[in-house]
């Protein structure tokens, strides 16, 4: 009963084997006429190459290179411009005055003209205070320069922020004007 029900399988199958039956596998079905009214297969037309490096090229070390020396060279054009990379804060303060405005928007539009590039805000206090108190100044200051960059089409997640308190300073005096030199922002990109 089952050879039966394969009968007329074997029957189909053995029709396409004679010469008008499967196709060759070089025979293209599609044809169009070309310039001169000829026709012409559609995969003759198509002459591009196909190359795996091709696919690989974001991937590979050289193009991460460029994108690096581009990011590089990026920063050093926005350096030359007078732009202040660091922004002092006045003791406990987090206000952010005209001129520290004024080089945020520089920032700002730098990201904008650069979509791949990420910034670390890391806010930084005096030794004067707890620790706990300096590191949550540290953070509000950050999150103050964050805030006025948020304003700004383009930058949700691309800005961190992150805090070091007392615990990195530039100047090791315990004097006035050292302590100017710890309340600070700094902007450094990735």
């Amino acid at each position: 009963m089952k050879k039966l029900a394969l009968l007329p399988l074997i029957a189909i199958l053995s029709a396409c084997t004679g010469a008008g039956g499967i196709l060759e596998s070089n025979t293209v079905v599609i044809e169009e006429k070309g310039a001169k009214g000829k026709a012409v297969d559609a995969i003759v037309r198509d002459e591009s190459n196909f190359n795996w490096s091709d696919l690989t090229k974001p991937f590979s070390k050289d193009n991460n290179t460029t994108q690096a020396s581009a990011k590089a060279q990026a920063v050093s054009e926005l350096k030359a411009s007078d732009t202040n990379f660091v922004l002092y804060f006045s003791y406990d303060g987090t206000d952010i005055g005209d001129k520290a405005t004024q080089d945020i928007i520089k920032h700002a539009n730098f990201m904008r003209d650069n979509p791949s590039v990420k910034l670390r805000l890391e806010g930084h206090a005096d030794e004067r205070g707890t620790r706990e108190y300096n590191l949550a100044l540290g953070e509000n200051r950050a999150l103050a320069v964050k805030e006025v960059l948020s304003l700004y089409d383009g930058m949700n997640g691309r800005i961190e922020v992150i805090s070091f308190g007392e615990e990195k300073p530039i100047a090791k005096n315990h004097d006035e004007s050292s302590w100017e030199k710890n309340r600070r922002v700094e902007f450094i990109y990735e």
